[in-house]
């Protein structure tokens, strides 16, 4: 190895090392991006008008845990003060989870919701908005859902 090739890749390794020493990622270590994804469903209630809203923005690292983005407004939220409250859930490879939060009144702009899973690179997750008090999974929910993969 020429004089000048090897002083530039010590200084190369040397300034790779520093930086990882650091916990600075370098490009090509950059495989683990986070993928996000904002999520929206809309129930229907029992006259067909619009019951309940979902949103959630989810984020997937590589290999890692799904977990809503609490750098937006997550939330479920009430269209209708018809006494049947809208309840937020969510469901990845590794189970069901919820009721998130619960919102019964049409004028409050909705409950806020949080959410990580435990998995390890949980698949889909899909979150789901339902009216009432039965879950997503049971015979006869009124709910509506929004995927990631």
């Amino acid at each position: 190895m020429a004089r000048g090739t090897w002083r530039a890749a010590a200084s190369l390794t040397g300034v790779t090392t520093a930086l990882l020493a650091l916990g600075v990622a370098l490009p090509a270590q950059a495989h683990a991006a986070v993928r996000c994804e904002t999520l929206r469903a809309t129930v229907a209630n029992s006259q067909g008008l619009s019951g309940g809203t979902v949103q959630a923005t989810v984020c997937k690292p590589g290999s890692g845990h799904a977990y809503f983005d609490d750098g937006y407004y997550n939330y479920v939220q009430d269209h209708q003060a018809d006494g049947a409250a809208a309840r937020a859930y969510v469901m990845d490879a590794n189970g069901r989870y919820g009721p998130l939060e619960t919102d019964d009144t049409s004028t409050s702009g909705g409950q806020p919701i949080w959410w990580e899973s435990n998995a390890t690179g949980s698949g889909t997750v899909r979150v789901y908005v339902c009216l009432g008090k039965k879950y997503p999974w049971d015979s006869g929910s009124r709910c509506a859902s929004d995927s990631m993969s």
